[in-house]
C-alpha cells in the first residue's frame, strides 16, 4: 500500500506531460547525434535498427526481436484519428465553458490532474487559448485528411516505440494546451475575453505559412509516387519544386512554424513551450537523417539544399 500511495503522490505532484516531453527531447537529441556520427564511430546495429525508420531504416537488421516490435509506417494515420477525436471533445468542452458558461466537467478535471498537475494556473487569456486550440485542431484535421487522401505510404516499418510516441505527443500536447487555459485551471474566477492583439495575428500568420507549406510539400511527395499509367510507385525519387528547392524536409520546417506560431499566440505558456522545444528537437533530428539519406542516395543531389532551416541547417 505504501508503494501505491507513493505512485499516486508522484502522479499528482509532478506534471507527467512535461516530464515525458522533456524525456522525449533528451532521447531524440542524444539518439539523433549518435545516428549522425554512426558513420565515424561504431554504433550497435540494434540501436540503429530500433531508432531509424521508413526509407532511412538501417540496412543491417539482425535483431529479430526488434523486427517483431515493428509496425507499418502507414499506421501514422492512427495518430491523427485518435488526436481528431480527442481535440474535438476538448473543443466541445471549451465551447461549453467559454460560450455556454458551464463549469468544467469532473472527468476533464480528473484527466488533467493526472496528465498535468492539480494546482493549475492560467498562462494565457481565454482569447489566446481559444484561437490556439482552433489552430491545433485545424492542423490535426488537415493531417488526417492528408494521411487519408494525399500521402502514399510505402511498405516500410517503424518501431513500436515511435508509434507510442506519436500517440503520446498529441494527447500530451492537447492536455498541456488547455491545462493553462482559463476555465481549465484549478482556481478560475470566470472567463473574460480580451481583444485580438498583435501577437495573436503574428502567430496566426506564421502558423498559416507553415500550414500552407506543409500541405504543398506533402502533395509534392505524394506526387512522386503516383503515375496515371503505372499506378502507385513505391520507389523513392528526389523531390523537386516548392520549398524542396531549398530544403530536404520543408514539411518538417513547416511543422516547426505551426508550433512556434501557436506559441506566439499563447505567449507565457510553460506547457506549450515544452511541447514546442520537443517538436523542434524531433523535427531537426529526423530532417538531418533524411538529408543524409538523400545525399547518400542521389549522387546529383543539389548541394545548396539544407536539411530543415533555409540557408542555415
Amino acid at each position: 500500500m505504501e508503494f501505491l500511495d507513493y505512485i499516486v503522490t508522484f502522479i499528482f505532484k509532478w506534471n507527467l506531460c512535461i516530464l515525458v516531453f522533456n524525456f522525449f527531447t533528451l532521447v531524440i537529441s542524444v539518439g539523433g547525434l549518435v545516428v549522425q556520427f554512426s558513420k565515424k564511430i561504431p554504433v550497435p546495429d540494434f540501436f540503429l535498427q530500433a531508432f531509424k525508420f521508413g526509407k532511412m531504416a538501417h540496412d543491417a537488421r539482425p535483431w529479430k526481436i526488434i523486427s517483431l516490435m515493428e509496425v507499418p509506417k502507414r499506421w501514422f494515420i492512427h495518430f491523427y484519428i485518435s488526436a481528431s477525436i480527442i481535440i474535438t471533445l476538448t473543443a466541445l468542452q471549451m465551447w461549453s465553458i467559454y460560450i455556454m458558461g458551464n463549469p468544467m466537467l469532473h472527468w476533464t478535471s480528473f484527466i488533467l490532474d493526472i496528465l498535468t498537475i492539480q494546482e493549475r494556473k492560467s498562462g494565457a487569456s481565454a482569447t489566446a487559448a481559444g484561437i490556439s486550440l482552433l489552430m491545433l485542431m485545424l492542423h490535426i484535421y488537415r493531417r488526417l485528411y492528408e494521411n487519408l487522401f494525399v500521402s502514399v505510404f510505402s511498405s516500410s516499418y517503424m518501431n513500436i516505440l515511435h508509434y507510442i510516441v506519436g500517440h503520446t505527443h498529441y494527447i500530451g500536447a492537447i492536455a498541456l494546451l488547455v491545462s493553462e487555459a482559463p476555465g481549465f485551471d484549478s482556481d478560475s474566477l470566470g472567463i473574460t475575453f480580451t481583444a485580438v492583439e498583435f501577437h495573436h495575428i503574428l502567430g496566426f500568420i506564421l502558423y498559416l505559412l507553415g500550414f500552407t507549406i506543409q500541405h504543398q510539400s506533402l502533395q509534392i511527395l505524394a506526387g512522386l509516387r503516383k503515375n496515371s499509367k503505372k499506378g502507385v510507385k513505391h520507389a523513392h525519387r528526389m523531390p523537386e519544386g516548392g520549398m524542396f528547392e531549398f530544403l530536404s524536409c520543408p514539411h518538417m520546417f513547416a511543422e516547426v512554424l505551426v508550433y512556434i506560431g501557436i506559441l506566439i499566440v499563447l505567449q507565457a505558456h510553460t506547457g506549450w513551450l515544452v511541447v514546442t522545444v520537443w517538436v523542434i528537437s524531433n523535427q531537426i533530428q529526423v530532417a538531418l537523417m533524411n538529408h543524409s539519406w538523400y545525399l547518400d542516395t542521389f549522387k546529383d543531389y543539389p548541394k545548396h539544399r539544407k536539411a530543415i532551416l533555409p540557408f542555415i541547417l
